[in-house]
């Protein structure tokens, strides 16, 4: 890796700010990439260094961006024939040109963030074997020195922390749990679920559970909110002391994370009916992806070149493609129509 890249990964480590890192590990003639070159895709789709021309470019920025979401490597096989049993993933090479590459793309992820909520022995548990795993850990431990101590991170209003937290960049993986004991649990739990956090869980009996979610969605959190509530919080494993119960709620969380990630719901925009037909006559997508109208191929919005058509914008997977629907836009707006 040269020595920007080092720098810059350094940088946003020690900034604790997700990024993937892209290299190429294979590649057949005529391909401008060679084994050993290497990127950087930050998490606002931006690429810094080179692993080969504009064939590839967007499509590994487009990868890159979903594996700060899941957590997960890829290896992708540019120009490679569906269904390989190896485990590559097939990418379309949208040059002409031809040739073959494969690009493993890695996401390197800040720790996951834990905030508790409370000062009870089983907060001290939480906070003290979260760090034992690698988690930052964020505790309301005003008047307990010990708990303090332990924590990377001591706050005294969980409303503003969850706030500050709920900016964080994709890639992030933030959990809260409430371990105040009966004491302001709804009111912590409120406080953390503005957060959207990827994990919530509150101890409390499975009686207790069915007062706190009627409380919840009575101070005006909604359904799916209070749905994913966790409570009691943990896996039954039969814990009673309060490492126990921790040992059981970070198992809860190591289990969560474990599992696929779910696809996202398309989010309900206020677009106009015109805006929608423009977008969709160009290719564009809700998830910030659209279509190359020239090739087909399905292009990351950010980083992308693009164009303009009707005051719409129009993506493109290299500058070759937007070349050509530059010089005639209605002849790949058609052929977009026949194909669709």
């Amino acid at each position: 890796m040269k020595r920007d890249l080092l720098d810059l990964a350094a940088r946003l480590t020690a900034g604790r700010q997700p990024y993937a890192l892209a290299t190429v590990v294979r590649s057949e003639r005529p391909t401008s990439g060679k084994p050993g070159n290497m990127a950087l895709i930050s998490a606002d789709g931006v690429m810094h260094g080179w692993i080969g021309g504009s064939c590839t470019r967007s499509e590994v920025i487009r990868h890159a961006l979903e594996t700060l979401d899941q957590g997960e490597p890829r290896l992708l096989a540019f120009g490679s024939s569906p269904g390989r049993p190896d485990g590559l993933v097939p990418v379309p090479m949208s040059c002409s040109s031809g040739g073959k590459v494969e690009v493993h793309v890695n996401p390197v992820l800040p720790a996951p963030v834990l905030i508790v909520a409370g000062r009870s022995p089983v907060a001290g548990a939480l906070v003290r074997l979260g760090g034992a795993m690698g988690y930052t850990t964020v505790a309301e431990a005003y008047e307990d020195e010990a708990l303090a101590a332990a924590a990377d991170e001591v706050v005294d209003d969980l409303a503003e922390t969850a706030a500050r937290y709920a900016e964080r960049p994709r890639g992030w993986r933030l959990y809260g749990v409430v371990a105040t004991m009966g004491q302001r649990d709804e009111r912590s739990l409120a406080e953390l679920a503005a957060a959207a956090p990827d994990y919530l869980g509150v101890i409390a009996s499975p009686t207790r559970m069915e007062e706190v979610r009627r409380v919840l969605a009575a101070h005006g959190l909604g359904a799916d909110e209070v749905a994913r509530v966790r409570g009691p919080a943990g896996l039954d494993i039969g814990a009673e002391s309060p490492e126990e119960i921790a040992v059981s709620i970070l198992a809860e969380i190591v289990r969560l994370e474990a599992q696929p990630a779910a696809p996202e719901a398309a989010a309900s925009g206020d677009a106009s009916e015109e805006e929608e037909e423009a977008a969709a006559a160009v290719g564009q997508r809700a998830d910030d992806e659209a279509t190359d109208p020239v090739c087909g191929m399905t292009v990351p919005v950010a980083g992308s070149p693009s164009s303009v058509f009707e005051g719409a914008p129009v993506y493109f997977c290299c500058e070759g493609c937007r070349t050509r629907f530059d010089a005639s836009p209605g002849t790949y707006l058609q052929e977009q129509v026949t194909r669709g």
